[in-house]
């Protein structure tokens, strides 16, 4: 009989340290998803390379373009929005104007009227319908090549038309954002709006060099007429929607810079917390359509549009979650910072509401914590359904 064989000796296992409680590990994941759309995203497309060369030119170069106005109670600005909508350097035969005047109780009808003899194609509803229904009307009407979208307010640069009409050339090309740039904006929100609005104009240059953008600029965007499809009537956010339809017919959403125009800022701080709460209603409205989402496509529009959309949109809920996984992970290093910058941004803000100082320490932060609180009574009021399609008259 074989005598057994000697017991295998184990070697003794390394002492390792306790695992990382699983609060932790779901916290972190929440910041990383909190700052990827605003740290993470934008330094991801600094580092991309973005040339896109231009596809030859395969259309005319100067095809026809219905400029379309919508405009509510707009009579102290119309008239000098016509005049420099008819000065545009464009061929005249190739530019033609349309307004839709809706439902104005003011003098915008009467001053339009002026500028019929000059070749303006007016529209005048009795009773206001909202912008996607006009847009459903008018547009589908149309037989110019390229259709350009303009808010009655915007004043637009003379080369604007043709810079953004010359990204046409690119037959993959089906929609075109021009720079709207803010003035008069008051001191409550100059240097904030300008600081988002020029990462926002990085963003869309450097994510239509990639591939495509997944939103437009409603003051001034143009698009191909054959790629037009009717959106429901009470569409909230109708310039987004049809951007993204657009680019689920398999086209790309493009910002041209130097398509320059100009726009009067918000007047107030409440005037841009309802926009921006009118903004994120529509986004919920479309997200529950599914509308918002991509339909197919590389991967890369699916990581631009969860970058730079869907994460933003969802950024007060991430913050909320982020701040009770914290509490719950406690005391740990992680959750100290995370409600150590959380007080620091509150507090910021709160010395800024509250003294109405204005410099950048202070500005930032308020800013960033008023754009998050519109954002999250927006998503409750798209997701309720509350939100009138109907737009509020600004005060200009």
């Amino acid at each position: 009989m074989a005598p057994p064989a000697p017991a295998r000796r184990q070697r003794p296992r390394p002492p390792s340290g306790p695992a990382l409680p699983m609060t932790v590990v779901l916290l972190a994941a929440a910041v990383l998803v909190f700052l990827h759309p605003f740290v993470l995203y934008p330094l991801i497309l600094f580092l991309v390379p973005s040339r896109r060369p231009l596809r030859p030119a395969s259309e005319d170069p100067q095809p026809t373009v219905a400029m379309v106005i919508s405009a509510l109670n707009e009579g102290n600005i119309i008239g000098e929005k016509l005049e420099n909508s008819f000065a545009l350097d464009y061929p005249k035969d190739k530019l033609h104007v349309y307004l839709i005047n809706d439902g104005s109780t003011d003098a915008t009808g009467a001053v339009a009227r002026q500028f019929v003899p000059r070749g303006l194609r007016l529209t005048e509803r009795s009773a206001r319908r909202g912008k996607a229904a006009n847009l459903n009307d008018v547009v589908s009407s149309l037989t110019e090549e390229i259709v350009l979208l303009s808010d009655a307010n915007v004043i637009y640069h003379p080369q604007a038309v043709t810079h953004l009409v010359a990204r046409f050339a690119d037959p993959t090309v089906g929609c075109v954002s021009g720079r709207v740039v803010l003035t008069g904006t008051t001191g409550e929100l100059n240097s904030s709006e300008k600081l988002y609005y020029s990462l926002e104009w990085f963003l869309q240059h450097k994510a239509s060099a990639v591939y495509s953008m997944c939103g437009v600029d409603g003051a001034m965007h143009a698009f191909r007429r054959s790629l037009f499809r009717p959106a429901p009537a009470d569409t909230i956010v109708e310039d987004f929607v049809l951007g993204m339809d657009i680019a689920r017919q398999g086209y790309r959403v493009v910002f041209e810079p130097t398509a320059l125009a100009w726009e009067r800022g918000p007047a107030s701080l409440s005037e841009e917390f309802r926009r921006k709460v009118r903004v994120a209603a529509g986004a919920a409205q479309a997200m529950l359509r599914g509308n918002a989402f991509p339909s197919g496509g590389p991967a890369v529009f699916w990581a631009i549009f969860v970058s730079h959309k869907l994460l933003r949109w969802l950024a007060p809920v991430t913050a909320l979650l982020m701040l009770l996984l914290a509490a719950a992970a406690w005391p740990h290093w992680l959750a100290k910072g995370v409600l150590a910058a959380a007080a620091a941004v509150v507090l910021l803000a709160a010395v800024r509401f509250l003294t109405g100082l204005s410099v950048g320490l202070l500005n930032a932060p308020f800013y960033f914590l008023f754009g998050q609180i519109a954002m999250l009574a927006g998503l409750v009021k798209g997701l309720a359904g509350a939100q009138s399609v109907l737009w509020e008259k600004r005060n200009r």
